[in-house]
């Protein structure tokens, strides 16, 4: 398994990416996806990497490298991939001496417990910091989230300026 970034919104490999993107996440959890091109090559800080074993792509991560934490702003495995143990593997390569953020759903679903355990089980816990996700469509409205990160004993300043560096730098607020 490695990564391969994506650096131009004209990588063919895009087409694969846009239908995993609109069919994993909700639209008020992605962005219109011409947004998403135009900060491909654009943005310094973030990261589209295709997720390939051998020549086949099985997923993409969009990583936002901020101030000694890596966001994870988007991670997907194909469907037909699923159930390999890919989606581990990935977040083992992640962790790897890097201070990783996500976010998650509050624990209100079957789907958004799955998830919060299948992080727990790699090491990462939920922070006790309160959080709104901005719309990515509808700059005032906000979803409540729960952040999730392998470094868990920082004090709440520290988790309170990378949320507004991730406000500001992903959302746009």
């Amino acid at each position: 398994m490695y990564f391969q970034s994506v650096e131009s919104a004209h990588d063919p490999n895009l087409d694969y990416v846009f239908k995993l993107y609109t069919s994993a996440f909700p639209v008020q959890e992605r962005r219109d996806w011409p947004q998403l091109l135009g900060i491909i090559g654009n943005t310094s800080e973030m990261d589209l990497k295709l997720i390939l074993v051998g020549d086949q792509i099985i997923g993409f991560v969009i990583l936002w490298h901020l101030q000694g934490w890596d966001y994870i702003e988007h991670f997907a495995v194909d469907p037909q991939q699923r159930g390999k143990r890919y989606g581990e593997q990935v977040m083992q390569i992640l962790l790897k001496g890097n201070r990783l953020i996500l976010e998650v759903e509050p624990p209100e679903t079957t789907d958004a417990v799955r998830r919060i355990r299948f992080y727990e089980k790699l090491g990462l816990c939920c922070l006790g910091v309160p959080y709104q996700q901005p719309c990515y469509r509808e700059p005032e409205k906000e979803y409540r989230l729960i952040l999730m990160s392998n470094y868990p004993h920082e004090s709440p300043d520290v988790y309170l300026q990378i949320i507004e560096e991730i406000k500001r730098k992903v959302y746009g607020r």
